[in-house]
């Protein structure tokens, strides 16, 4: 998991300066880091609870954002259905995007082998654990360092790249391709919309033209 954590780190960083500089008192910053970890989810909220958005809003903009998790347990759930339900909650909790990433790797390549898996949660377990517990020791440096930090520093930037890093290597098809760029558009048109809508709004529209390519290419 070492070439994630050089961008997690930072992004970690990032999110408990957010939370401080959102208003909230370290105690709260680092509780929404433990019972969320979920970046996105972690800075959306961070930035709708300072702007003074409804409660509603801000659980509905980490909903939306944090959708494309259903996505990685479906396509994971057939490796782990002999799991009992402690397992399958607690790796639940625990799945990122790069814990996914190395779990449906390194199962695909069991299923190219034609190995036996029947233990291989224990990877997944190993690989998210280690993500978790160096989110939050990054988690804690930002919120200790706070608005401390220079604005010109444009820590906020590491963000950027460990989402473009995430999202190039799964554009594969049209449907992907079209959903990044609608969904880019919606955002940057959207962006003078109150509480942050702009990222709901784009994330919607992304996925609805996706799905519509994809429902059209197969007909």
């Amino acid at each position: 998991m070492l070439p994630a954590l050089f961008g997690l780190m930072p992004f970690g960083f990032v999110a408990g300066v957010a939370a401080i500089a959102a208003g909230m008192s370290a105690a709260q910053g680092i509780a929404l880091s433990v019972f969320s970890f979920s970046g996105i989810a972690q800075l959306i909220s961070s930035q709708l609870i300072a702007a003074g958005s409804p409660v509603i809003v801000t659980v509905a903009a980490a909903f939306v954002v944090s959708l494309r998790l259903m996505m990685y347990s479906a396509a994971l759930a057939p490796h782990l259905a002999h799991l009992d339900w402690r397992w399958r909650a607690g790796l639940a909790f625990l799945m990122t995007d790069q814990s996914f990433a190395s779990a449906a790797h390194h199962y695909g390549e069991a299923q190219a082998q034609a190995r036996a898996q029947p233990n291989m949660h224990w990877h997944f377990l190993g690989a998210a654990l280690t993500l978790y517990v160096s989110w939050q020791v990054a988690v804690v440096i930002g919120v200790v360092a706070g608005a401390e930090v220079p604005p010109d520093w444009s820590l906020d930037f590491a963000v950027v790249l460990t989402f473009i890093a995430l999202l190039v290597p799964v554009i594969r098809t049209r449907a992907d391709l079209a959903a990044a760029v609608v969904a880019a558009a919606i955002a940057l048109a959207a962006s003078g919309l109150p509480y942050r809508l702009a990222l709901v709004t784009a994330s919607i529209g992304g996925i609805a033209v996706g799905l519509a390519i994809e429902a059209w290419r197969r007909r």
